[in-house]
């Protein structure tokens, strides 16, 4: 049975065992949408739900960080980012592609008077601390780790917990992350599919998992089924 620790804000468990990919979840996971959208079913990126599958596959260690305020998830207070944390790990669950943990950046207080710069670097310090916070907790190192942005200061955020970092989506056009707004199925031969294949390739050179490694932790769990 899984290692299971949930706190206010946070999800922990013990699935996978090999290295430690931290994603940022807007942009990754939930496409970007207007700052004054709601959340919709259709903003899931299956593309990328694949990536995840993959990872699941290899035994990886993976699991998201998110600001509470983004995708307007936590814009009405911390029970709606639970809310919504709760129903995205039920829905990667169903996909086969559980999540190790969840985990919320601090909180990141919005003073009268703050210039947005000093906004912006309080920002890139808490999700220093929440990307420490997730290996210090696995016992990771940082050679182990990889970071995949979808933001500047996420980016930022963990070089400054010095991490590799791979941008996603980094190159693309404005309007690729739309797709229409409802549910749709993969799209081998989209922009996305292709960005999904870079990256997968890329998470795995980072981390030095070989084509060869990859075939035996297949077969390995495989054995285990």
């Amino acid at each position: 049975m899984n290692n299971h620790a949930k706190y206010a804000d946070s999800i922990f468990r013990r699935i996978g065992s090999t290295g430690l990919v931290i994603f940022e979840r807007d942009g990754t996971l939930l496409r970007r949408t207007s700052p004054s959208g709601d959340y919709m079913l259709g903003d899931i990126n299956e593309e990328f739900v694949e990536i995840l599958r993959h990872l699941r596959h290899l035994n990886a260690r993976f699991g998201f960080i998110s600001d509470e305020r983004g995708m307007d998830a936590g814009a009405y207070g911390r029970s709606e980012f639970a809310t919504l944390t709760e129903l995205l790990d039920a829905l990667l669950s169903i996909r086969g592609a559980m999540p190790d943990f969840w985990v919320a950046w601090s909180d990141v207080p919005h003073p009268s008077g703050t210039r947005l710069q000093r906004q912006a670097d309080r920002q890139q310090e808490a999700g220093a601390e929440a990307i420490f916070q997730v290996m210090k907790r696995y016992g990771i190192g940082k050679k182990e780790t990889v970071f995949i942005g979808s933001s500047t200061t996420g980016s930022l955020a963990a070089k400054d917990a010095g991490v590799s970092v791979i941008d996603y989506f980094k190159n693309r056009s404005e309007g690729t992350a739309q797709s229409g707004g409802g549910k749709h199925a993969p799209n081998l031969s989209s922009p996305e599919a292709t960005e999904v294949q870079r990256l997968r390739a890329e998470i795995q050179a980072t981390l030095g998992w070989s084509i060869a490694g990859e075939l035996n932790c297949g077969q390995q769990h495989g054995s285990q089924g």
